[in-house]
């Protein structure tokens, strides 16, 4: 044997060629926001078709809009748990699906919390924004404004 490296593809023909991040993001972003890891390897329940490889979803700097599990929740829960003034924003467009659905959350933890908690937690929150003159600013605009929407609507 007169090749000492060992090498058996010296030319390195038909070798894998890495994709960019910025080829994989754009695969990425032309599918669904609900799709996650799993289905864009061809394991999940969206997808069977292979689009990446195991490395290829594990690297981290790629932005997958989906961790785990799809919740298709109903609009209707969210909607319950939401102000007028939410559903309004949401129907014209000025926030998104995951700002209402933030939004809504929250008020349901709230509607869950006794008189007293949801005292104590205010006062706590108010404490945070007391020593924040930006944020106090920003809390008496919004109190001002909330005000003279009230008087309107009376």
């Amino acid at each position: 044997m007169h090749n000492k490296d060992y090498n058996r593809n010296p030319k390195g023909t038909n070798q894998w060629k890495l994709r960019t991040d910025k080829e994989l993001q754009d695969i990425i972003n032309s599918k669904p926001r609900s799709w996650t890891k799993k289905d864009f390897r061809g394991e999940g329940k969206l997808n069977k078709k292979k689009l990446m490889t195991r490395k290829e979803t594990d690297r981290k700097t790629l932005k997958f809009y989906q961790k785990g599990r799809v919740y298709k929740r109903n609009l209707k829960d969210h909607f319950n748990n939401s102000t007028e003034e939410s559903i309004k924003e949401f129907q014209k467009g000025e926030i998104d699906f995951e700002t209402l659905k933030n939004r809504s959350s929250t008020i349901k933890w709230r509607n869950k919390m006794s008189e007293n908690k949801r005292k104590i937690y205010d006062k706590k929150i108010y404490a945070g924004i007391k020593n924040n003159a930006e944020r106090l600013e920003e809390k008496r605009k919004r109190q001002k404004k909330w005000y003279d929407q009230q008087k309107d609507l009376k």
